[in-house]
């Protein structure tokens, strides 16, 4: 623990005791590089210290409590009391937030989808939306245009039932839709019907995106080692 109170370092409580360390440093990487990592057990559960390089990639995995780690939701608040701005980031601090969470969702990690709404609502209040727009656009045709140029599909049945990457999509997805419908039964929720319906939709196409990410990397996996014998 550093001597003075720094921004920079998270703490995380109600890790899943089989939970490895590789598994909860490999999904905060994911907000940016870390300096130093501690796990330490802590009855039943885990406790991590996360000492992050930029302060704003400390920010970006508070914003993942909640989320599920291996069978525990985790609970990711800053050990000191928060206090200035985040200064200038690096590649992955600076990504908007929608692709982070794509490539945590890639990963095989779980994330509910009111965090995916939350990183949705940064990345629209520091004007980052070309991305998700991106992604959008890019969820209606993209089953099919991955089928046709890399038969993706049939090259990644034999590793999902592994990672199970595709059930936890379809029930993300899911969960998205029944979240956004339930929202819309309500009278407020009629009068911003149009605001809830792209929000299901931003979603939608993160979930999509992560599983693109997914499929491209099993792609390649099985790829290398016939190109290593061609």
């Amino acid at each position: 623990i550093p001597a003075t109170a720094t921004p920079n370092l998270i703490i995380v409580n109600n890790i899943s005791a089989s939970a490895s360390e590789k598994t909860v440093k490999d999904f905060f990487l994911f907000c940016g590089k870390i300096t130093e990592f501690e796990l330490q057990k802590e009855g039943d559960r885990q406790v991590a210290l996360v000492h992050f390089e930029r302060e704003s990639a400390a920010k970006t995995a508070c914003m993942l409590t909640n989320a599920m780690i291996v069978d525990s939701q985790i609970s990711v608040k800053p050990y000191f009391e928060e206090s200035g701005d985040a200064g200038d980031h690096n590649s992955q601090e600076n990504k908007p937030k929608a692709t982070i969470l794509a490539e945590i969702l890639a990963a095989g990690y779980q994330l509910q989808d009111q965090i995916i709404e939350k990183g949705l609502e940064i990345d629209a209040k520091y004007g980052v939306v070309g991305k998700i727009q991106t992604y959008v656009d890019a969820a209606k045709a993209q089953a099919q245009a991955l089928d046709e140029k890399f038969k993706v599909t049939e090259k990644a049945t034999s590793i999902d039932n592994k990672y199970h990457v595709q059930d936890r999509v379809t029930a993300a997805v899911g969960q998205g839709i029944d979240y956004s419908n339930q929202a819309l039964q309500t009278a407020p929720g009629q009068k911003v019907a149009g605001v809830t319906t792209q929000v299901k939709e931003q979603i939608t196409a993160i979930h999509v995106e992560a599983r693109r990410i997914a499929d491209e990397k099993k792609v390649k996996a099985t790829d290398a080692p016939a190109e290593k014998t061609a």
